[in-house]
């Protein structure tokens, strides 16, 4: 797994943000028309791998979003820093710091997909009420465990739109098929 994310960061730097969410969001299309072609196929047998797949894909997601977010380059003790104001927080040194905001929506994408072909049965709007409680774990871990990364209301927000689009690109596609 270190290699694996070792290769995703020397990929997200040599893209930039806008290439990096273009393959974020081609690879889980690609995921999820896998699952929903399993689940298409019939078969119970089929039924299974394509939910062994989404939560498979839930758990790589879970274990990205804990490599790339929870700790920081200072390791634990910084000193904690939050910013509860969305609008400042979304700010860089010369306006909308627009490379961490779409990091954050791409960094979501994988997880609201996964969650929206694992839990079938459930409707868009409680799926994506979990990915957003995993966003605010993430913003109160790094404000409760302080390790140079700022606690930020921005990031919540970001990472729930990037939630939303793995949602909408996992219900395009069909990954649950109407009964």
């Amino acid at each position: 797994m270190p290699g694996d994310i070792a290769a995703l960061r020397a990929l997200r730097s040599s893209l930039d943000a806008g290439g990096f969410l273009i393959v974020v969001a081609i690879t889980v299309l690609v995921a999820m028309l896998v699952i929903a072609a399993l689940r298409r196929s019939g078969g119970r047998s089929r039924q299974v791998v394509a939910t062994g797949l989404a939560g498979v894909l839930t758990w790589i997601s879970l274990a990205g979003i804990a490599e790339l977010t929870l700790f920081g380059p200072l390791g634990l003790g910084a000193d904690p820093r939050v910013e509860l104001d969305p609008i400042l927080g979304a700010r860089g040194w010369g306006g909308i710091a627009w490379r961490p905001l779409l990091d954050n929506v791409t960094l979501f994408i994988p997880l609201g997909a996964a969650l929206a072909a694992l839990w079938c049965r459930r409707r868009w709007l409680p799926v994506l009420f979990v990915a957003a409680l995993v966003s605010i774990g993430v913003e109160t871990f790094q404000w409760a465990y302080p390790s140079g990364r700022i606690a930020n209301s921005a990031d919540v927000i970001a990472n729930t739109v990037g939630a939303a689009v793995g949602i909408l690109i996992a219900r395009s596609v069909g990954v649950c098929p109407r009964n």
